[in-house]
């Protein structure tokens, strides 16, 4: 007996990140070059998140990896590591989004280079690497709320925003490209007791 087995899309984000919102301003905002306000409420950042995500179950449940490279708040060198879980929330004609929950793996280069500017809140761990001293997290429970609205078939304009209340919200915006569905035959054999 043959059956058909469908396989998921998979797709291809490029994004721009470009904001930092935080909700209650920064205690180092002396620090932040690009700030927009004199709390560091709203931080410009520049930065690329590069990303392919695979579908699992039917189009409802994919797996992210997701990889980033940007300037911090400090404009500083910083980027992440992040692998996902993504469930679809909206699927509306051309409105789709989704959110997404996993580890991330945060690092930048450390704010220990601001002397007695900076003043450490013990949330990042501290290592000295080829590129010098390094400040980095693992973030177990990192969750992503994506937003997309279709231009075609096979690309959409795609906002995401990254909630790491209280201290930092992250958005971004890009390109995602869709892959076609493909669709394989598998032979299943059934066995008749007799």
């Amino acid at each position: 007996l043959t059956m058909p087995c469908y396989f998921g899309q998979s797709t291809f984000t490029l994004k721009y990140f470009g904001l930092t919102v935080h909700p209650f301003g920064a205690p180092t905002a002396e620090l932040h070059p690009y700030k927009l306000d004199r709390n560091a409420v709203l931080v410009a950042n520049f930065g690329l998140f590069v990303g392919y995500e695979k579908f699992i179950y039917k189009d409802l449940i994919s797996l992210k990896v997701l990889q980033a490279g940007f300037s911090d708040c400090s404009a500083g060198a910083a980027g992440f590591t992040h692998l996902g879980v993504r469930v679809v929330a909206l699927d509306r004609g051309k409105h789709y989004g989704c959110i997404g929950f996993g580890p991330v793996f945060l690092y930048r280069n450390s704010w220990t280079r601001f002397g007695e500017e900076y003043e450490s809140s013990g949330y990042f761990n501290e290592t000295d690497t080829r590129w010098g001293r390094m400040q980095y997290k693992l973030i177990p429970y990192g969750l992503d709320l994506e937003y997309d609205y279709e231009l075609n078939e096979q690309n959409s304009l795609s906002f995401s925003m990254t909630p790491g209340i209280p201290m930092a919200i992250i958005f971004a915006v890009g390109w995602k490209h869709w892959f076609h569905k493909k669709e394989e035959t598998y032979k299943k054999v059934i066995y008749v007791p007799r």
